[in-house]
């Protein structure tokens, strides 16, 4: 159980014992009072240039959209959708008193990539969630704070189903009690993207499994990676999203086709490891997120997440559009409790 502690605003000794452990705590930082948004000028491969490049060259492309400081908002919701209320016990007493509900919490994930000959390649992310304030978040110098490798649960494969625009998907080499799938869609030549952390458990009488939670984030980059030594303040985070109205069936509907994939497969050596499959799916390859027979929880933001439990094996299906005729796909399927393949892909609707 990750231990909840307060503390003083960090060394930089304490910041890299946070992010190493990966344990959780209840912390102050300063805030940023009026924020300057940093452009970046990441470059993420094109399309057209997928053919014959290395999974390293891919990795550093990756690695260049990814790494840095993204502020943004992070709401959940359970199995049925429903947005779910801050924690009492992080709710200032005036809106208690007054009978409001907050649901939207401001957030902020400081990304950092190590890679490199004989480094084992990882992506920690130092998650903050900014206590809720009467009146502004830039007078709220007190956070929630979660600090660990994404990968931590993958079985330690060198090869991270990752995108050069700077999607990927963390899910575990195994499911087992409670699980956590994490997914990161990111448009191409985008400043901003959307991460699900789904959380999975077995139904008591079938033991099936089932996403039980989702915790949706918003996000944009706002520069190089600091750490999070400095707090978003009123001005960040962005446009609270809770109460928006949810992705429509309708909207899922029609015919659609891959344009772009990248598709992850366990190896057929002993290892058991991921392999990139190089070969190209571009242009007229099927839908590789059909969400027939499954359970759907429409979201905001025109998120879904699916998930299909059959037998001996679990497709988890997570999406978002972009637009009315495009959309990022996250593939999720495990054989026997174990992963089997994860795929990313661009798709686009048939008219």
């Amino acid at each position: 159980m990750l231990s909840l502690q307060l503390r003083q605003q960090r060394s930089a000794r304490a910041s890299k014992l946070t992010v190493d452990h990966g344990i959780k705590t209840f912390g102050f930082a300063r805030p940023r009072l009026c924020p300057t948004r940093r452009g970046a000028t990441k470059q993420a491969l094109a399309p057209t240039e997928r053919e014959g490049v290395s999974y390293d060259a891919l990795w550093d492309a990756f690695a260049n959209k990814v790494q840095g400081e993204w502020e943004g908002v992070t709401v959940t919701f359970n199995a049925e959708g429903s947005v779910q209320p801050l924690p009492e016990r992080f709710v200032p007493g005036a809106y208690r008193e007054w009978g409001v509900e907050l649901y939207d919490w401001q957030s902020q994930s400081s990304c950092l990539v190590t890679q490199g000959p004989g480094t084992v390649r990882s992506l920690r992310n130092i998650f903050k969630r900014l206590m809720p304030t009467v009146g502004c978040e830039a007078d709220a110098i007190a956070y929630v704070e979660e600090a660990e490798d994404v990968w931590k649960a993958d079985g330690g494969s060198p090869v991270k189903p990752v995108t050069p625009s700077g999607g990927y998907i963390a899910a575990p080499a195994k499911l087992a009690g409670k699980a956590k799938v994490e997914v990161c869609l990111a448009a191409p030549a985008s400043q901003t993207r959307l991460r699900a952390t789904l959380t999975l458990m077995q139904h008591w009488e079938s033991k099936q499994w089932q996403v039980t939670f989702v915790d949706l984030s918003r996000e944009t980059y706002d520069g190089p990676f600091n750490g999070g030594v400095e707090l978003s303040g009123c001005a960040g985070g962005g446009k609270p999203f809770a109460k928006e109205p949810v992705t429509s069936s309708e909207q899922l509907s029609g015919h659609w086709t891959a344009t772009d994939v990248y598709r992850y497969s366990k190896s057929s050596d002993t290892t058991g490891r991921l392999e990139l499959q190089l070969a190209t799916e571009q242009g007229s390859a099927a839908s590789v997120a059909s969400v027939e027979g499954s359970t759907t929880i429409l979201l905001p933001l025109g998120a879904w997440v699916s998930c299909a439990a059959a037998g001996s094996e679990v497709r988890i299906v997570v999406g978002a559009l972009r637009g009315d005729s495009e959309r990022d796909i996250a593939v999720c399927s495990f054989v026997e409790g174990c992963i089997s393949e994860l795929v990313l892909a661009t798709e686009v609707k048939q008219v």
